[in-house]
């Protein structure tokens, strides 16, 4: 994982349009910001949209960074934004408008539910993240699977460090109580 001296590094060479810089910060960053691009919006090509965007628009205002400011966490932060548009101008696909031929068999649901291999808990783990809080699963998210410590997470959520804290506080307390639940229902 790239460091915050490398992003201020980054942010510095860029502001004088160094090409190279911004390739190796592409380089650097386009994967873990496809993922999180992609709890969002979950379609890939749509999420590569969204990156090119934001690529696109950091070279626009490159004359305008601050090597002060996390780069990273304004990439995540332009990311979410562009992310939460592409959400609210799509319309919500209701089942009523798939097809019959389309829609999951019941016969299919069961024979997925049935096939417990050993990957039971990770499944149950990815519910349970799924279902935290919308602002605690981001918190948490960004920490844990992204890397960012906890003023970059911050600056994208737009909120104080220690509210950041609190999110993930939550968030663990949260799982790890139906962990133990899931623990304790499995050993009867």
């Amino acid at each position: 994982m790239t460091n915050a001296t490398e992003y201020r590094k980054w942010a510095r060479r860029i502001r004088r349009s160094d090409n190279k810089a911004f390739h190796d910060l592409f380089m650097d960053s386009y994967q873990p910001l496809m993922r999180y691009a992609l709890n969002f919006v979950k379609d890939a090509d749509v999420a590569s949209d969204i990156l090119q965007e934001v690529y696109a628009h950091l070279w626009e205002i490159r004359d305008r960074l601050d090597e002060n400011k996390s780069l990273k966490a304004l990439l995540y932060r332009m990311v979410k934004n562009r992310s939460i548009n592409v959400i609210r101008s799509k319309r919500p696909v209701r089942l009523d408008d798939v097809a019959p031929s389309e829609q999951p068999s019941e016969e299919m649901a069961a024979e997925f539910l049935q096939n417990d291999s050993g990957d039971a808990l990770e499944r149950q783990l990815t519910e349970w993240i799924e279902a935290l809080p919308p602002r605690q699963r981001e918190a948490f998210e960004l920490s844990r699977f992204e890397g960012l410590d906890h003023h970059e997470i911050a600056d994208v959520m737009e909120c104080a460090p220690r509210t950041v804290n609190n999110h993930i506080v939550g968030a663990l307390n949260n799982l790890r109580e139906k962990l133990n639940k899931w623990k304790s229902d499995r050993e009867r």
